[in-house]
């Protein structure tokens, strides 16, 4: 018998039939990230086709009613990491993730651990056991980090980052002297990709000439997108260690490159909620420390 909480929806119509663990990643995304999810789902028993439970190698076709169980093993203990929560209602927060930390993955130290201990737990009835991140940064990448807390808020939040309705905006300090604004939109991987970029301070700096200070709206949601095309501009970002260039791979400062805006339409009724940080201190550091040293050489 299902338990309290299921979500349940239709094979949509004209679908055609194919495996129970692929259909289930495509109509549950976010609920469960991957198809190996959706496969460790279905053998757990916590999918019911037609109020069934059913291997993952079944084949499903159109019309068949899908319910996702919530997951009944044992929650992992939370990770304990203090975050900084920007924004929480009972439906979603917006949570700020530190640089250096996976937002997922197989490993105990994530932000996604790190979750249950730093949100309240939603009273609505198809509240999460666990939140769950809505998307991702790199891990090297802080800043902001959009967490459903129900089910029906997880899927309206992965439904509205699909769609290209939320909007996002980045900070990073990059080499070199990057002038005015603009659109790179160079393909990645084969397929179109948009990223806008606004200068908006220069600092003199000893190794590389200049430092610049940069806003940056991706358009598109590729992997490194932001970085890789910065690096091919000419104007790496300071500390990236896959993209960057030789003497501006900082020692122990990491990535100079944080999400630092976030506009997303509400799960309830759409309205929008936008929530803003302040970018890394050490943006600032390193530019006040650049100019200290270029002032020494010029004495």
């Amino acid at each position: 018998m299902p338990r309290p909480f299921d979500t349940t929806t239709a094979v949509p119509p004209g679908s055609a039939a194919d495996r129970l663990d692929r259909v289930v990643a495509a109509l549950f995304p976010g609920l469960v990230p991957s198809r190996a999810a959706a496969k460790a789902a279905c053998k757990r028993g916590d999918v019911l086709v037609d109020g069934v439970p059913a291997e993952p190698s079944r084949f499903v076709a159109a019309g068949q009613q899908l319910t996702l169980l919530p997951h009944s093993g044992p929650l992992p203990a939370p990770f304990p990491l203090a975050l900084e929560v920007a924004y929480e209602d009972d439906a979603i927060a917006v949570v700020v993730k530190p640089p250096g930390l996976p937002v997922s993955g197989n490993q105990h130290r994530t932000l996604r651990h790190a979750l249950s201990a730093n949100l309240a737990a939603s009273p609505r009835p198809d509240a999460l056991r666990l939140p769950e991140p809505a998307h991702r940064l790199d891990a090297a990448t802080s800043g902001l980090v959009a967490i459903g807390k129900t089910a029906s808020a997880l899927a309206a939040l992965n439904a509205a980052f699909a769609s290209r309705d939320v909007a996002k905006r980045y900070r990073a300090v990059v080499v070199g002297r990057l002038e005015g604004e603009g659109a790179i939109t160079v393909p990645l991987g084969g397929r179109p990709c948009e990223t806008r970029y606004a200068a908006v301070q220069h600092g003199a700096a000893v190794r590389c000439g200049w430092l610049t200070v940069v806003d940056l709206w991706p358009l598109t949601g590729r992997t490194h997108q932001l970085r890789r095309h910065l690096a091919g501009l000419g104007h790496a970002v300071v500390g990236d260690r896959l993209y960057g260039t030789r003497g501006t791979i900082l020692r122990g400062l990491g990535l100079f490159l944080a999400a630092v805006e976030l506009t997303l339409p509400h799960p309830d009724d759409g309205r929008p909620v936008q929530v803003e940080i302040p970018p890394p201190r050490k943006h600032a550091a390193l530019l006040r420390r650049e100019a200290r040293r270029v002032a020494r050489l010029s004495d």
